[in-house]
């Protein structure tokens, strides 16, 4: 039981994080999703931890990304575009390292970060939406200052005892 865990917590994590975002929890009379994109950080981060990881081929991610859609009423595929680029550069950054130097990774980070925010920015305009640039900036901050926490929180809790 604990092997399969092990193996698949990547997918578990990220299921509970779509299903937890979904929920109307607020802070400050804003929803969690609001302030910070935790499935990005957790994309990126276990696809860093486990170069091996490629979520299914690409369907898991996939369907958690028209679960995510669903729940928050975004177009079909929005997600998925924003997954799918943070998980590319991941997948770059993993298979160039000789070992893992954080700094190197939140830049990387941070870099499919901007071009994951100029795609969703794009769509939203091509939608005929009101773009709000305040609400994607402060997610964009806040999402980067995060990924510290939750890569603290993931190599050293989560990941500790995985064989690589």
């Amino acid at each position: 039981m604990i092997k399969f865990l092990y193996k698949y917590i990547a997918s578990i994590v990220l299921l509970i994080t779509v299903l937890l975002g979904s929920l109307n929890i607020e802070i400050l009379g804003k929803q969690i999703s609001y302030y910070i994109n935790l499935q990005l950080i957790l994309i990126y981060l276990f696809k860093i931890t486990n170069p091996n990881l490629n979520f299914g081929k690409g369907f898991y991610l996939f369907l958690i990304s028209v679960v995510n859609d669903t729940l928050n009423g975004l177009f079909f595929g929005t997600s998925a575009i924003l997954y799918f680029i943070v998980f590319a550069v991941a997948a770059f950054q993993s298979s160039i390292k000789l070992r893992s130097i954080f700094l190197s990774e939140w830049i990387s980070f941070g870099a499919s970060l901007i071009l994951a925010y100029l795609v969703f920015f794009g769509l939203i305009k091509l939608s005929g939406e009101d773009v709000i640039l305040s609400s994607i900036s402060i997610n964009f901050v806040l999402t980067l200052i995060g990924y510290p926490v939750f890569w603290f929180l993931i190599v050293n809790i989560f990941l500790k005892n995985v064989n690589r």
